[in-house]
């Protein structure tokens, strides 16, 4: 088999695979105002399960490198992928919040491999391209996630919902499986085709530019993930709409925001990133702030589209740009340490939105999206301000 007919297999299995991260990640949104009902809680009770998550997926991103590094990229993605499909499973049959917690904590660890693993997998072997169609992968599996829980939530129970998706799962396990042994593991190469030597952590963590990316990533995800989970709650809620239309506009928003990682996947290798990710920061800022003013339902619904296909390309322009931005002796330590910010932002975040709502009253969640998304432009241009002044070779052929 040739190098060519196995990265191009690889690819397309990493696209399937987060597409089966996306559409997990997909249900809880759309499954919590059930999963509240059943088990009698109050509407912040989700930053619980949302911080496990988090902290679990922080850890796995933090130790990625040497994981992959010690049982190869193969077996590490195996091994997310089976924690994830094993524990939406348990989720079905779970019948305790306790339980679910625990599970919550179990899944998030495995998530925290496969999004990470894959992160760097493609940060390392692949393009802006293929960087853009993997986040797109994961914006469609999010799309088809709020659509599965609303129909299985409506007609048969939530639980049905995690057990669907837990299937899918096991049939791209078996793909990960099967194409183990094609998986690269070379990590960063130089001009001359030889490994880089990594930079220890702590070397890495004295770059500024590096902590800059890292509170973009921080609040960019809080964006993202805030909107993703949030919109239904704040549709019904507190505007309102019928559940099985809000299920549709969640689902519009990330079809947008899917749509336009596909567009921009593209173009991405055509444009500088840093003037693709500015205007599209300016692009998020401008549909948060309709989706927080929303005189009439039209022009919220217009901010909940421009702020889905503006957010599109950032998350993976950010992240494959890291060597360029940092150097590639740091590129291994930027990627964990970014991927770290994710799992951060992805804990607080959208639980301190949640608490935001529930204290102030839902529509000021819409006020923290706008905040969020200025707070990601201005530590952008920082990070483009400090960014490593060295000569840099490109690491990935188009």
């Amino acid at each position: 088999m040739t190098v060519k007919n196995t990265k191009t297999q690889t690819i397309v299995i990493a696209f399937l695979t987060f597409i089966g991260l996306g559409l997990s990640a997909g249900l809880l949104g759309v499954a919590w105002p059930y999963i509240q009902e059943d088990f009698n809680l109050a509407l912040d009770a989700v930053n619980a399960l949302l911080l496990v998550q988090a902290i679990a997926y922080t850890l796995a991103s933090f130790i990625i490198g040497r994981l992959m590094a010690r049982l190869g990229s193969g077996v590490s993605l195996i091994a997310g992928m089976l924690i994830m499909a094993l524990c939406l499973f348990a989720f079905a049959a779970a019948s305790t919040w306790a339980l679910l917690i625990f599970l919550g904590l179990v899944a998030g660890f495995g998530s925290g491999i496969v999004d990470a693993g894959l992160n760097m997998y493609v940060t390392t072997y692949h393009s802006a391209r293929e960087m853009n169609w993997l986040h797109a992968s994961f914006g469609l599996g999010i799309t088809i996630g709020p659509l599965v829980m609303t129909y299985c939530a409506e007609n048969l129970t939530w639980q049905t919902g995690y057990a669907v998706a837990g299937g899918i799962l096991l049939i791209i396990l078996a793909l990960l499986f099967l194409s183990r042994r094609l998986w690269r593991n070379e990590g960063f190469q130089s001009a001359e085709n030889t490994p880089v030597r990594r930079a220890s952590f702590s070397q890495s963590a004295r770059l500024p530019v590096l902590w800059f990316s890292m509170i973009a990533f921080l609040a960019y995800v809080g964006v993202e993930i805030g909107i993703g989970q949030w919109a239904f709650t704040l549709l019904t809620q507190s505007r309102e709409i019928a559940p099985e239309v809000a299920g549709v506009w969640v689902s519009i928003y990330w079809g947008v925001f899917t749509g336009g990682r596909i567009f921009f996947g593209f173009i991405a290798n055509r444009f500088d990133p840093s003037r693709l990710l500015r205007w599209s920061l300016l692009g998020t800022v401008t549909g948060t702030l309709l989706l927080a003013w929303n005189p009439l339902p039209v022009i919220g619904s217009i901010g909940l589209i421009i702020a889905g296909f503006a957010e599109a390309p950032v998350f993976a322009m950010l992240m494959t740009t890291t060597p360029q931005r940092v150097g590639l002796e740091h590129a291994e330590n930027g990627v964990s340490l970014q991927m770290v910010a994710v799992g951060i932002g992805s804990a607080i975040l959208p639980g301190l939105i949640g608490t935001i709502g529930a204290t102030f009253g839902l529509e000021t969640m819409t006020t923290t999206f706008v905040v969020m998304a200025v707070i990601t432009l201005v530590f952008l241009e920082l990070a483009n301000l400090a960014r490593t002044r060295r000569p840099l070779v490109s690491i990935a052929a188009d």
